[in-house]
């Protein structure tokens, strides 16, 4: 309790001095001293709470606003009763010195809690930044040099705290060579090397790839699995932060820039505009940097103007009692030159280490060390961030083109281009020429993918900066803000800020870049590499440039939709797939281009830029241009809607799919063939009366591919739906027996029927083909999903993936089934009655064709999971299709309940279902069985419990690592159903030894679920 006294002793000054004015009252007195007794005793208990340290300091800073309040008040009542006179007054004034006394003990009060707080939750970053969030709101600035300096020793892998200290110095002291210094330090501390990256081993001396027992491994698996070389898409935390340091360190010097920029210009020296040479290694750049440091003491001009001298006095007097309460911590000094500092005169000639500041020389410099300095897997975020930064920084002089689409004019000059222009120019070619260096030396063919895309959609990206910037009109340009903005720096302010937490340019990225779920869904990811290494560069770009014209709003249409534009379910008849409704709008950008007219030049050059180098170019390049003229063709991708323009990307286009056909045997284009027809078969549904002879021409065509690619499941799919439509349309009795086929007892016509349905599926559906095909083609989904437009979708995902497609026509066989003995409803009971024999032996049949694949070896990981994924989908579709199907060993009249427990208890015996299937039926068929007890739904329970327990017991032999939630879903099951609790009680301890005797954690896990669940029950 010594310490507690002590700290009691230390505030009894304060104390008299509160009560010797009458500003406190002795009960108010009292209650504050064992208020502050109660805390003390709390702070120096062994385990604190980091709460009682904040309450300690909510104490003290109520207690000050309350004690200025009132002395503001008693100064107040005085000095007005004085000027009527009143010398009897004088003596309720308080002394001159009285308000700088209270600073300093409150001030004291809080840095003695805070320093007892950081020593004490020393590792906790958010404590060292409430200090310094509460130093900087009182200006105390030696205290918050002091606390960052001892934070960033602490802590000196946490990124926000460097770039917090070098925004205090830009910003709050207007220090410039202070920010660039910390910035600076902040870099070396945190380097990314290839070190930490997974599968950089170049500098370590290692061979560029592994040997092959380092293959073998698992850990040597997953480094040639993420090649060296390779972009990196997903970065750790740790990442995201150096590269939002460096992004930080580049608004810094632009800050810094734009700053001397428009002193210059007021005191009327040069602007900077003319060329300058550029420093081209290293070695250079201590003479720029020299130079900067000899102008950035005058930095300080600008802060001076914004506070006020009474302030700064009462900060300074209050920093100086506080001062010897805060330890210094060691950092380096910044490096000191011994150019003479001189403040620039009107009219005096530029020295030219200034104007190669003015011209940017610095960030080019900056870019060119980074370059050396970051691994090249994660360069192409800092690039594109740094492409962002430079369009959105408020030069004067210039047009802002910010990421969201919007367009300010800072211009006050005539012509093309302004001096901010110019500068902005040379610093985004600049970063195009260093992204063109880094992919040709390091990522391969993306690299190449990046470069010849991102020059190409450049000319729409920032046309201000590519070469048709002399062809666009000017005269849609915003109204100029360039005399506001001299005057308040309003633009320059926002843009000074350096972002510890969420930098936009670089974080709203990532999102960006990630391929969408609904693609992914489609295990196009196999094999050792990624198919998407090549194609998401586009998809990254091409997303990038949709913010900048668009902005999209999506809502889905239904639950079901949800999923994506690649479901599995789908009737037999639909060519379409409804998603979302999706509302777009333009942005301020594409709407001037468009109002102006340049939008159709920005379109043309970026379709010149493609053309031109589609014929030296990869043959990936030329479905990377099919995928931009997809996207331009878009609405709600692109924002172009103009009929004109439409018809001259459909031209395009038309060109290059003409190309690709007739000289595509370098490519796996079955895809596109396919994705052709599609396209007209859906442009003559959607018609209210279809062209008879192109849709029969349409069904000449798919009998070709069928021909060519017998093994592709997508062909055999379009196939069979085009003639599923002409059968709907009109009597074609040239088509196919099963597409008019109609129940016929005892004829020929029933066993050819289903006869060519399984030459089809046997066509696609062996283990050697579905070994073949684990991979899909992801520009096939790429282009489908961009030219994917929410409830105007028109495009069938399953005709693509090989898997998908396979799954689909499985179940289109099993629907082709059902309408047939449908139809047999009104006939008499002996021919209804074998029509459905035969659909259940044809069901049945498809279950135990597709259980016969998982009976072999040769189907392993991703193939294995799609011979797993079409057997679970039979089985789901024959179970809640028998329904049609009755017993023939039963009598004909039987309940549709007695036909599904028959089939559902030879299911059981016979296919070779997974847990998940088992629980999807489960949980689907006792939907009914929750709420009602009566007699009537007696048979879904029972039958829902031998799912259940079918997929406990299959769990539990495959030790499933979900199988926790295995028995949880059975038991929500037990109990929701109020039919079998004893049951309930026993099984959950059945589940608890099995857990227990696998995984502890789990076991203990399901018992809080099983708690939870009853409880809620009752």
């Amino acid at each position: 309790m010594e310490r507690v006294q002590y700290s009691l002793e230390r505030s009894l000054p304060q104390l008299r001095l509160l009560d010797e004015h009458k500003i406190l009252t002795k009960d108010e007195l009292r209650s504050i001293t064992s208020q502050r007794q109660a805390l003390e005793a709390r702070l120096i208990r062994r385990k604190a709470d980091k709460a009682d340290f904040l309450e300690y300091l909510s104490l003290e800073h109520d207690l000050n606003d309350l004690v200025l309040l009132r002395a503001k008040k008693r100064v107040h009542d005085a000095n007005s009763k004085l000027k009527k006179e009143e010398d009897k007054h004088k003596k309720k004034l308080l002394p001159r010195n009285f308000f700088r006394k209270q600073a300093a003990t409150y001030s004291a009060v809080c840095i003695s809690i805070f320093e007892r707080m950081v020593q004490k939750f020393r590792y906790d970053v958010s404590a060292w930044e409430q200090y310094i969030a509460w130093a900087r709101k009182l200006k105390m600035r030696v205290v918050v040099g002091r606390v960052f300096a001892r934070a960033l020793s602490l802590h000196p892998t946490h990124v926000s705290l460097w770039i917090s200290a070098a925004d205090y110095e830009l910003n709050g002291n207007a220090d410039t060579t202070a920010a660039r210094t910390i910035l600076q330090r902040g870099i070396r501390t945190n380097p990314l090397v290839s070190s930490a990256l997974p599968g950089h081993r170049e500098e370590r001396g290692m061979h560029e790839y592994p040997s092959a027992k380092l293959r073998k491994t698992s850990s040597g698996a997953a480094q040639v699995h993420q090649d060296f070389r390779a972009i990196h898409w997903i970065l750790t935390e740790y990442e995201q932060g150096v590269l939002r340091l460096w992004v930080e360190y580049f608004r810094m010097e632009l800050v810094f820039i734009e700053r001397l920029r428009r002193r210059w210009r007021v005191l009327g020296l040069d602007s900077g505009a003319e060329k300058v040479s550029m420093p081209t290694s290293m070695d250079a750049f201590g003479s720029v940097r020299e130079t900067a440091h000899t102008v950035a003491p005058e930095d300080h001009e600008l802060g001076s103007e914004h506070e006020s001298d009474s302030s700064d006095d009462e900060a300074s007097a209050l920093e100086a009692s506080a001062q010897n309460s805060v330890p210094e911590a060691s950092l380096n000094e910044p490096e000191s030159f011994s150019a003479p500092v001189q403040a620039p005169e009107a009219g005096a000639k530029v020295p030219s280490g200034h104007q190669q500041i003015m011209s940017g020389s610095i960030p080019l410099v900056l870019l060119a060390n980074a370059q050396k300095t970051l691994p090249a897997a994660v360069q192409l975020y800092l690039y594109i961030a740094l492409l962002l930064l430079f369009s959105e920084f408020p030069f004067y002089d210039s047009v802002i083109l910010r990421e969201n689409g919007e367009v300010v004019s800072v211009r006050c000059s005539d012509g093309p281009l302004g001096t901010g222009d110019q500068l902005r120019n040379r610093l985004i070619h600049g970063v195009l020429t260093n992204t063109q260096s880094t992919a040709k030396q390091n990522w391969g063919e993306a690299g190449e993918q990046v470069v010849q895309v991102l020059s190409s959609l450049h000319a729409i990206l920032h046309p201000w900066s590519s070469s048709i910037h002399s062809e666009l009109e000017w005269s849609t340009l915003p109204a100029s803000v360039a005399k506001d903005e001299l005057e308040d720096n309003h633009l320059l302010h926002g843009a000074s800020r350096l972002h510890s937490i969420h930098e936009l340019c670089v974080d709203s990225l990532y999102p960006l870049a990630q391929i969408p779920v609904s693609l992914r869904i489609a295990e196009s990811g196999a094999g050792v590499l990624d198919p998407w290494s090549i194609a998401q560069p586009v998809l990254f770009l091409l997303n990038l440039l949709s913010a900048r014209l668009v902005v999209r709003s999506e809502t889905p249409k239904s639950v079901e939709d949800q999923d994506n534009f690649m479901s599995l379910s789908i009737a037999s008849d639909e060519l379409s797939v409804n998603v979302t409704d999706v509302q777009w709008s333009p942005t301020t950008y594409l709407a001037m281009l468009a109002q102006s007219g340049d939008l159709p030049l920005a379109i043309r050059a970026v379709i010149t830029g493609f053309q031109q180098q589609v014929p030296t170019s990869t043959d990936s390049f030329t479905l990377a241009y099919l995928s931009v003229l997809r996207f331009l063709a878009n609405p709600t991708r692109a924002g172009i809607d103009e009929e004109n323009l439409l018809k001259y990307i459909a031209r395009a286009e038309d060109k290059l799919l003409s190309g690709l056909l007739n000289d595509g045997p370098h490519l796996d284009l079955a895809w596109l063939a396919l994705e052709k027809v599609m396209r007209r078969v859906s442009q003559q549904t959607a018609k209210l009366s279809p062209d008879s002879k192109e849709l029969s021409s349409l069904f000449t065509e798919a009998k070709r591919l069928v021909k060519t690619d017998r093994i592709h499941p997508g062909a055999w799919l379009l196939y069979e739906r085009i003639g599923f439509r002409i059968a709907q349309l009109q009597t074609d009795d040239t088509l196919e027996s099963p597409f008019n086929f109609h129940w016929v007892a005892d004829s020929t016509e029933v066993s050819t029927a289903r006869n060519s349905w399984v030459n089809m599926l046997d066509a696609c559906t062996s283990v050697s083909i579905i070994a073949q095909d684990i991979t899909a083609p992801v520009w096939g989904l790429l282009v489908l999903y961009l030219e994917c437009t929410g409830s105007t979708s028109s495009k069938d995902g399953n005709l693509i993936v090989p898997h998908s497609a396979r799954i689909s026509l499985w179940v289109d066989y099993i629907l082709w089934v059902q309408r047939i003995v449908s139809d047999e409803a009104n006939v008499p009971r002996k021919r209804a009655r074998k029509a459905k024999r035969w659909a259940q032996s044809s069901m049945e049949l498809a279950v135990t064709r597709t259980a016969a694949l998982l009976a072999s070896s040769q189907l392993v990981g991703t193939a294995r999971a799609h011979a797993q994924a079409l057997h679970d989908a039979v089985v789901e579709r024959v179970f809640f299709s028998i329904g049609v199907c009755s017993n023939p060993a039963e009598d004909n009249h039987a309940s549709p309940d007695h036909v599904k427990d028959h089939m559902s208890d030879w299911l059981l015996r016979t296919s070779s279902a997974s847990v998940d299937c088992w629980l999807q039926l489960a949980q689907r068929d006792s939907a009914s069985s929750e709420v009602v007890s009566d007699n009537a739904h007696v048979e879904n329970f029972q039958r829902a419990k031998k799912f259940y327990e079918r997929a406990v017991s299959q769990a539990e032999r495959e030790s499933s690592p979900n199988c926790d939630s295995v028995w949880l879903a059975y038991l929500s099951f037990l109990v929701k159903t109020k039919r079998d609790i004893p049951t309930a009680v026993s099984t959950m301890q059945r589940a608890l030894q099995h857990l227990s005797a696998l995984d502890a954690a789990q076991a203990q896990a399901l018992q809080r679920s099983w708690q939870a669940l009853i409880g809620s029950d009752v």
